[in-house]
């Protein structure tokens, strides 16, 4: 009996080291053997270009000079798989710094590991070949390449950073956009003093997710009156938290996705609040109501606002003299600014000069001008005010509480006549009362006393398009028709933009490039090119060539509006769809035929609904006679789509597609 239990004591314990064995990092710095270069091609992705086999990191509070230090860690090993693969031996490690307080990067390693003649060669990184950049006031850039890379190289790599800045908690990201990753870890332990909120997103589930209790002793030299200094030391209670993932996947970028950064699987931190021993608790996470309050006093944002900014008064009488209507003074004020300011940068929380050297210069970033525009309205006594959110390409803010790193864009809200406006003058081709479609990115907040809170989503915004192709024979035997087409108004927009750019001849000669037929096209033009408050329409007469095949004719009846493929095209999608609007596709077709030919093929008209009848799309099609009519319209109610709706909206747009595709075949007659 006594023997039993031994042995069922040693196989729980068995069991217990195979866990941790298992839950323990898989590798570790230098140990590389013949055999790890021989695992290619990966199951996670046979085709990735690398794998990143472990990346593992960690970050805990040590006892500084007269203060906390962060001290954080990295190792990361690489397996580089072919050429494609290169870049991931370009490193890149940011520093923070302020004045003469700069965080420092100590004990960095580099080695690549090559297999020849059956045996490991290393070649380690040289100091010499590392370089240092001071980006900004706040922001120091240090980087290398790893040396002698090549297919099949594994690469690996590990430094610490000593921080002064307590309140910086360096996020994590365990997945990645250019490789799949084997073992993602971080390690991050906090002393009780600090109270940080946990952010995470993504959709790849935790392998490990635990955190356990201690206590550790910290020692300081604190500053005393006279230049003398004290020693402390503190013993606060600690606690470690830990997160593994697996096999992650790496996450590729599909059609209709705001920014990757959105979806990845990571987690952030944000300081709530410090309390040392008798001291009363320090807040640090703002509300919304006391950042925009801070916001609208500080100098490097919305105080010039307050001023009586003289220097505005000349203009704005100028640009408003002899006009009632406080909507009129709005529009005039507005197109000046878009029209003779220049946007040097679109992604900019605070400004980078004064009001009064932007209205100089005429030049600034996205808070300089539209706050321009702010002052300028309020200078002509209308209520203005600015609004801070993000813009797609830069992630989704919280609406919980702000998070300046989240925030990176200003546009305008002005009320007048008892309706509110929204602008933005950074953007050469808006029209009065318009957003860039990348602002339509979901909350944002009015820098006012209530910090109101406002939405700018893309099922908001409602994009339709009509085109129509008008055929018929001419005298001589061929075709002759006429194309029109009214854009979106963000299509307009890029129009606009376009044609600037490269001219209108240009953008017609690729139009012809594009129509799926031969076609010699003439008497282009454009419609309220310059009426930026309106939709364009793109027009012009067109002759189709290159037709008869041996007595048969074959048309594509949608020529160039017909949807070629599928946008979605991953069997599998981990993340929403999110398109930039609501969509609704009209295209219209009258084709006569000629006496000499007959229809020996045409396609059949259907009607398809999507989820129950939020889309639809309609492909009708009749004949009378020599004329053949088709109506084509695909229609969605939403802009945003969850991963689980993914299979059947990539079924959707199948069916769209292979309709589209269809042809209408004539035969000469004998």
């Amino acid at each position: 009996m006594p023997g039993k239990s031994i042995f069922l004591l040693l196989g729980m314990s068995l069991f217990v080291c195979l866990t941790n064995a298992q839950d323990k990092t898989p590798v570790s710095f230098g140990k590389v053997k013949p055999e790890d270069f021989r695992k290619a091609p990966y199951k996670i992705d046979s085709s990735a270009s690398a794998v990143v086999i472990a990346d593992v990191g960690s970050t805990a509070f040590e006892s500084g000079t007269d203060d906390f230090m962060q001290v954080y860690k990295i190792y990361q090993r690489i397996h580089i798989l072919n050429k494609n693969g290169y870049d991931r031996a370009n490193v890149s490690i940011y520093l923070h710094s302020n004045g003469s307080d700069e965080e420092r990067m100590i004990n960095l390693k580099a080695v690549t590991y090559n297999l020849e003649n059956g045996e490991v060669v290393e070649t380690k990184l040289e100091s010499k070949s590392v370089f240092t950049e001071k980006l900004d006031k706040n922001s120091i850039l240090k980087k290398f390449t790893l040396p002698a890379v090549k297919e099949g190289s594994i690469i690996e790599y590990s430094y610490t950073i000593n921080s002064e800045f307590p309140h910086y908690l360096r996020p994590w990201s365990f997945q990645s956009t250019s490789a799949p990753v084997l073992w993602s870890e971080y390690e991050v332990t906090l002393p009780e003093y600090f109270h940080y909120i946990f952010l995470s997103q993504g959709y790849h589930p935790f392998h490990i997710k635990d955190s356990e209790d201690g206590r550790k002793t910290y020692s300081f030299r604190v500053p005393q009156p006279g230049g003398r200094s004290e020693s402390v030391t503190v013993s606060p209670g600690i606690t470690r938290h830990r997160w593994v993932m697996k096999d992650i996947p790496e996450l590729k970028e599909e059609n209709y996705v705001t920014t990757l950064s959105n979806h990845l699987s990571y987690i952030e931190f944000q300081l709530a609040s410090v309390r040392f021993p008798d001291a009363p608790l320090r807040q640090i996470m703002s509300t919304w109501e006391k950042y925009t309050e801070e916001l609208m006093k500080d100098v490097d944002y919305a105080a010039d606002l307050d001023k009586s900014n003289g220097f505005l008064g000349d203009k704005v009488e100028e640009l408003t003299k002899g006009v009632a209507s406080a909507k009129e003074k709005a529009e005039k004020i507005y197109g000046y600014v878009r029209d003779n300011y220049t946007c040097t940068d679109y992604s900019a929380l605070y400004t980078s000069q004064p009001l009064k050297t932007v209205f100089s210069k005429r030049n600034g970033n996205v808070a300089d001008i539209n706050l321009l525009l702010t002052a300028m309205l309020r200078k002509a006594g209308l209520y203005a005010v600015p609004v801070i959110l993000s813009t797609r390409a830069h992630g989704k803010t919280y609406p919980i509480y702000p998070i300046r790193s989240k925030l990176n864009y200003t546009v305008v809200s002005l009320n007048v006549d008892g309706a509110e406006y929204y602008m933005d003058a950074t953007r050469p081709y808006l029209g009065f009362g318009k957003l860039h479609a990348s602002a339509y990115n979901g909350h944002a907040r009015k820098v006012d006393v209530d910090a109101t809170p406002l939405t700018f989503e893309s099922d908001s915004l409602r994009e339709a398009t009509v085109a129509g192709i008008f055929i018929s024979p001419n005298e001589k035997g061929g075709f002759e028709g006429h194309y029109q087409r009214q854009l979106t108004y963000f299509e307009s927009y890029d129009l606009r933009s376009r044609i600037k750019e490269k001219g209108e001849e240009d953008y017609f000669k690729e139009v012809s490039k594009g129509f799926m037929s031969d076609i010699e096209l003439k008497n282009g033009k454009i419609g309220y090119l310059k009426d930026y408050s309106e939709q364009a329409v793109v027009e012009y007469d067109f002759k189709l060539t290159g037709l008869d095949e041996g007595g048969m004719l074959y048309l594509h009846p949608m020529f160039s509006e017909s949807m070629r493929t599928n946008p979605f095209k991953s069997a599998v999608r981990t993340y929403p769809v999110e398109m930039p609007a609501v969509r609704d596709v009209n295209f219209t077709l009258s084709l006569q035929v000629p006496d000499n030919y007959s229809v020996e093929e045409i396609p059949k008209s259907t009607i398809v609904k999507y989820n129950d009848g939020e889309g639809i799309f309609q492909y009708i099609v009749q004949q009378e006679g020599n004329l053949i009519q088709l109506r084509s319209r695909v229609k969605l109610s939403r802009a945003l789509y969850e991963p689980e709706e993914y299979d059947s909206l990539r079924e959707f747009f199948d069916v769209v597609v292979k309709k589209q595709a269809e042809q209408i075949v004539l035969k000469k007659k004998s």
